[in-house]
């Protein structure tokens, strides 16, 4: 995890941070729009300079600080399954509603999880049926998240050295699985 995301404050928020870069669901913008919910957007108009606002919708230029910011007060993340993303939501007990990109495998696997583990949606393809449930099951996926603790990266470093002092002493691979 990096240390922005460690260190930010999670705080309850009522806008969906959007995070979509594809550009293969034409109609998100409509579907987005038609919840009432503030939605900040990132990655659909990748020109822009400044904020532009189209009624609930608020598409932003690409700024980190503000990104996490966003990230840190949403009520949830609406975004492709991306590993890092969701990752950082998850941390910040923030609910996904994922749409993995197409033939991504990894991605699939990482929607499909996060919805197993009842912190999220996955989606083929984000429509008007999802976005609305996801919100409607938006407080479910928060009790789930509150649940879920970290220490940072503590304890994969932990882990980490411990692999890493086992190689150096020449322990057998084996050995080093039962440290992890």
């Amino acid at each position: 995890m990096r240390p922005e995301i460690l260190a930010a404050k999670a705080e309850p928020g009522a806008h969906l941070l959007v995070y979509q870069t594809n550009t293969t669901n034409q109609e998100l913008p409509d579907l987005l729009r038609r919840t009432g919910v503030e939605c900040r957007i990132y990655g659909m108009r990748r020109d822009l300079r400044e904020e532009e606002r189209d009624g609930t919708l608020v598409y932003k230029p690409f700024s980190e600080a503000g990104f996490i910011d966003d990230l840190r007060t949403c009520r949830g993340v609406v975004a492709s399954a991306g590993f890092t993303l969701m990752g950082e939501a998850v941390y910040l007990h923030r609910p996904m509603l994922s749409e993995p990109v197409g033939k991504q495998f990894e991605q699939i696997i990482n929607a499909r999880y996060l919805q197993k583990e009842g912190l999220g949606l996955h989606a083929e393809q984000i429509d008007a049926a999802t976005l609305g449930q996801f919100l409607e099951q938006a407080p479910e996926f928060e009790k789930n998240l509150a649940r879920y603790r970290q220490d940072g990266n503590t304890d994969l470093l932990t882990k980490l050295e411990a692999v890493l002092q086992s190689a150096a002493r020449g322990d057998k691979p084996e050995e080093d699985a039962n440290l992890l």
